[in-house]
């Protein structure tokens, strides 16, 4: 099992490449948030995101002789000197902190022990080739590992970097111009770091599905991480309204999900009756209804989602005894081969909870609360990994610190108060 915990789940499970049959496949139910034949470079989705998600990503090489100051560097805030608010926003978002303290804790050791999951993980959470400390020197499992002569230390933790999305071979690439219609699908070779290629396939669900899609069945028949094809399947799919509407609306690079206060009030609706019930009995039914989610609420198996009911007396006092709860969420068993639960919320449907309990006497109000864990997950992974030996000092340092930020995520996100009748 800790060899399991450290390598193929090291932070969850490594982030599989999606690909194969899902790039550029066409959906018998719409689902297809790019256009199908764009004028410019690439045809077809298929066509763009296996060139530009190709794993490893080669190195950069040396800038071209005309890149002048930032336009030679790769890092993110060297970006941000011209691209300011963008650069702002990144900053806050969890694409940079995808090297946070629980990835580079294990990455710190796995690097040494097992430079090959260490890259594994690296394919989505830091992808660039600089920033990978190692390479092999040959093909197949038994190739020895070398340092990494492209390795650039300070853009190592920068997670998912403004070049993951937007460089390759020093060629800047992004979506199509808002104010130039003309510029879809278009390239400039002049101006700010040679000019651009431009796609509207930047503007596509299918961009995410590298990193937010496993390919192929898992347990249960459901890929651990499966979001491109819950949102294939919902409305928002149907309609071809991409992840971006929601997680970068006016292109914002904030990517704000479970994590978000705001973004998790919006995705579910909450509505509570109270019943008249035999007498001397409390009841309740609380329905809560994926109406904001264009995918699964929660997607991931990480997050929690704990609805809870109990009753209070006229001080506001909780009865002990009244309290009941349930959970919204995914669970694996502990080596991801069987599902133990799966009572998410897809897209357009609901959660129904039914409480039912004897009403003691001085019960005065229904208390519901919907309280999200979103690293749930995450702190009983770090707590387990903890109690493992051979953990460097730096590791365990920085595993110490991403349990106790896990155990700090929690936050409500409904809390109301029903008298009873």
């Amino acid at each position: 099992m800790r060899r399991l915990l450290r390598g193929r789940l090291a932070l969850i499970v490594l982030l599989l490449a999606a690909g194969g049959s899902l790039l550029g496949s066409s959906h018998t139910k719409g689902g297809s948030s790019a256009p199908a034949a764009p004028s410019g470079k690439w045809k077809t989705a298929g066509d763009f995101l296996r060139a530009h998600w190709a794993y490893p990503l080669p190195p950069m090489g040396e800038a071209p002789a005309s890149y002048q100051g930032e336009e030679r560097s790769l890092l993110p805030e060297a970006c941000g000197k011209c691209h300011e608010e963008q650069y702002r926003q990144w900053r806050t978002s969890l694409h940079a902190k995808a090297v946070g303290p629980g990835v580079y804790g294990q990455l710190v050791d796995l690097w040494r022990s097992d430079p090959a999951q260490a890259r594994g993980c690296n394919e989505c959470h830091a992808p660039l080739a600089e920033q990978q400390k190692r390479l092999p020197a040959g093909e197949g499992a038994s190739a020895a590992w070398r340092p990494n002569p492209s390795h650039l230390p300070a853009l190592e933790m920068a997670g998912l970097a403004c070049a993951a999305c937007h460089v390759r071979g020093w060629r800047v690439h992004g979506p199509p111009k808002r104010e130039t219609p003309e510029g879809r699908g278009g390239a400039t070779l002049s101006g700010k770091h040679g000019g651009a290629e431009r796609t509207p396939f930047f503007e596509g669900a299918e961009f995410c599905m590298k990193c937010h899609q496993h390919e192929g069945s898992g347990p249960a028949g459901k890929p651990i991480q499966n979001t491109f094809r819950e949102w294939r399947e919902s409305l928002w799919g149907e309609e071809g309204v991409p992840c971006q509407s929601c997680h970068m609306p006016r292109r914002e690079h904030l990517w704000r999900g479970i994590h978000d206060k705001d973004m998790a009030q919006g995705a579910v609706g909450v509505e509570v009756e109270v019943g008249r019930a035999a007498p001397g009995v409390a009841a309740a039914r609380i329905v809560l209804t994926n109406t904001g989610a264009g995918h699964h609420f929660p997607t991931y198996i990480t997050p929690s989602v704990d609805v809870v009911a109990e009753l209070e007396d006229e001080a506001g006092k909780a009865i002990p005894g009244t309290r009941q709860a349930a959970v919204i969420g995914r669970r694996l068993s502990e080596d991801f081969a069987r599902e133990v639960s799966d009572t998410r919320i897809p897209a357009q449907q609901s959660f129904v909870m039914d409480y039912r309990q004897a009403r003691p006497a001085g019960a005065a109000r229904l208390r519901v609360r919907v309280r999200v864990k979103p690293d749930h997950f995450y702190h009983g992974f770090f707590e387990a990994y903890l109690k493992g030996g051979g953990l460097s000092p730096q590791a365990r340092k920085l595993i110490e610190e991403a349990r106790d930020n896990a155990a700090k995520s929690a936050f409500d996100i409904y809390d109301e108060r029903f008298a009873l009748p």
